[in-house]
């Protein structure tokens, strides 16, 4: 990818990569039902800095170092990126087995249109801190080291945030099962604590969904769905998984 194409592709706007239609299409996050249910009593989104993510490569870009006569210059927006990892994926073995080590977790659902509403309300009053939702590039691992320095460039030039936001929807072909939709927020009035950035939205306008890994106990959803209708009210659908279950026996007529 040329510079001149790469400077078009970051103006985009708020949604990056997506389609008008796009936005709308849901998009599902595993996490813990303790986390769950933290979300729906604080109000609270968290997003952690991207910085701390595991794999190498997702903030690669962002921390490229620049010299010059004087010394070492570092992008100043290298620990104020913060993110959150969702899929376009609805059925996925491999997701449920990382996410759902004990079996018990669950799938929330929601859509790019309704995240990036209720950021927008949230962040409103922090006219510096900018949001983003984007879809995953996943490209091999030399185009991504061959993109770096012109990207990491643009991000210099572009006040926006676009650019550093582009710069985390990069990811090895190797990840593609996961077809990654991520929410960014660049925290430029420094709020983060400890790597984590909380974002003040309400639960019940943006899940449509839950949903509890298919191996978990018939009692743990009858549990789960007690707590989220009747104690906290949520309207969304409250499903559980069938990835795993038994098809019906299956009967073979023979001849008489």
């Amino acid at each position: 990818m040329q510079w001149p194409r790469m400077a078009e592709r970051v103006k985009m706007g708020k949604y990056i990569q997506l389609e008008e239609s796009d936005l709308d299409r849901p998009i599902y996050r595993f996490t813990t039902f303790a986390r769950l249910i933290e979300f729906f009593r604080t109000g609270e989104f968290a997003l952690a800095q991207t910085s701390k993510w595991d794999d190498p490569f997702e903030n690669f870009i962002v921390g490229m170092r620049f010299k010059n006569n004087k010394g070492t210059l570092d992008l100043a927006l290298r620990n104020a990126v913060h993110g959150s990892c969702w899929t376009r994926k609805s059925v996925s073995d491999a997701l449920w087995r990382i996410y759902s080590p004990d079996k018990l977790s669950v799938r929330i659902g929601s859509t790019p249109r309704l995240l990036g509403t209720s950021l927008d309300c949230a962040l409103a009053k922090y006219p510096r801190t900018k949001w983003f939702i984007g879809k995953v590039d996943y490209l091999p691992q030399k185009s991504i080291v061959n993109l770096a320095s012109a990207l990491a460039r643009l991000i210099l030039q572009d006040e926006s945030g676009t650019a550093a936001a582009r710069s985390v929807l990069l990811k090895r072909r190797s990840f593609a099962h996961e077809d990654e939709v991520r929410i960014l927020v660049i925290d430029r009035h420094r709020r983060s604590k400890g790597g984590v950035l909380k974002v003040k939205i309400d639960p019940h306008r943006v899940l449509r969904s839950v949903m509890i890994d298919s191996r978990a106990p018939r009692e743990i959803l009858e549990m789960y769905r007690t707590h989220l209708k009747g104690q906290l009210g949520f309207r969304g659908r409250i499903s559980k998984s069938t990835l795993y279950d038994l098809p019906d026996r299956l009967v073979i007529q023979l001849g008489d």
